[in-house]
């Protein structure tokens, strides 16, 4: 099972998946961020 969580820069998608990890015992895998092109350098 795979569950994705999106939203804008600073909603908390990173808080919400590491509870969500943390209640059912899961593994949480994040986006990298080093080479995402989305991303502007001056955000890392």
């Amino acid at each position: 099972m795979h569950i994705a969580v999106a939203g804008n820069i600073g909603s908390g998608k990173t808080t919400l998946t590491g509870l969500l990890a943390k209640h059912f015992n899961w593994s949480p895998h994040y986006e990298e961020v080093e080479h995402n092109p989305y991303l502007s350098r001056q955000l890392l």
